[in-house]
């Protein structure tokens, strides 16, 4: 395999097709009733976000051979089917490809797709925003400008929106300084009611400073637990096994941050490689963590970067993610009521 070099932010797009049925060729099935196998998905969905609706969760990834913005659903996090492309239009302030990377909520019943796109007049990425009447698109972008640029910054990438629990509306995303021989950051900023433009000023609330985190800081996304704010976000070089997952507490969105450990909570092991990017969500038995990772012998390769899934645990003030593990006797337990 030719090594790779130093991309500035997943030029490795999607290789491989998956298939349309829930369970079917090329989609595990679970390894027991009341267990399941990873990858959950074994084709290339990197940078994976997801969406918990009424009955289920849709999956959207970063762009390729399913489109712009692939989309998935599934009843239970374990078995998915492909939906097809959120968003086959692009904004017109956007060129074609480096589509990456998107996150969907919702906001006053409409659906909004953060997501990272390569802007026409800076030759940089930057965050637009992009709004569907259904979880499964088309999402339509008609702003003549993204809602975030920062090409001085070196682009920026990985838009991540957070509703408090006041009703307020966050969004969080990290500068792609690594794209321009500078260092990387997470920002966090409130997003007016409408979702649709930016307020106040902004608040810069991690930077790498522990050992593992060479490279970037990148794939910020918020959960809350027992009255505290927990920041996941990823570091390292994503295309080896350098690249994991850390997590940070705070009392308020904008920080101050604490990070829990000065050593990754999620990284390689003997059966995945480069893992992250990912998204914790709430079921009725706790927290789960979904992220991407490499096959250790196919970083780079087919069939890419795989969906993942973890449970996250939580001790006092600890955070762990389980895994990865190919077999796991543990499903994610459903509640569908509000």
């Amino acid at each position: 395999m030719t090594p790779l070099a130093r991309f500035s932010r997943r030029t490795l797009l999607a290789t491989g097709t998956l298939t349309a049925t829930a369970v079917g060729a090329g989609l595990p099935a679970a390894s027991a009733a009341s267990g399941y196998s990873n990858p959950v998905i074994d084709t290339n969905q990197p940078d994976p976000g997801i969406l918990r609706v009424d009955q289920g969760y849709y999956l959207y990834s970063t762009a390729g051979s399913a489109g712009n913005m692939p989309v998935l659903r599934s009843p239970d996090l374990v078995h998915w089917r492909r939906v097809g492309d959120g968003q086959p239009v692009i904004a017109s302030w956007a060129n074609s490809g480096r589509h990456w990377a998107p996150e969907v909520i919702d906001v006053d019943g409409k659906y909004h797709a953060y997501y990272t796109a390569w802007e026409r007049a800076t030759d940089r990425q930057s965050i637009g925003v992009a709004v569907a009447q259904r979880p499964e698109g088309p999402f339509v972008d008609s702003a003549d400008a993204p809602l975030l640029s920062t090409p001085e910054e070196g682009g920026c990438i990985d838009a991540s929106p957070f509703r408090d629990e006041d009703g307020s509306l966050w969004l969080l995303w990290k500068n792609d300084g690594n794209a321009a021989d500078q260092d990387s950051f997470l920002f966090a900023q409130r997003l007016a009611d409408d979702g649709l433009s930016l307020e106040g000023e902004r608040s810069r609330i991690l930077e790498r400073d522990l050992a593992w985190e060479i490279y970037t800081i990148e794939g910020p996304a918020i959960i809350t637990h027992e009255g505290r704010y927990y920041l996941f976000y990823s570091a390292g070089e994503y295309w080896n096994e350098t690249y994991g997952v850390g997590v940070a507490v705070a009392d308020a969105i904008d920080g101050p941050w604490m990070k829990l450990s000065d050593q990754p909570v999620l990284s390689a092991n003997d059966v995945a490689a480069g893992p992250g990017h990912g998204m914790p969500v709430s079921t009725s038995d706790g927290i789960w963590y979904v992220y991407h990772a490499w096959h250790p012998d196919h970083i780079g390769q087919d069939p890419g970067r795989q969906i993942w899934i973890s449970k996250v645990r939580f001790d006092g003030g600890d955070v762990s993610i389980d895994g990865p593990s190919i077999s796991n006797p543990q499903r994610p337990r459903i509640d569908y009521r509000p």
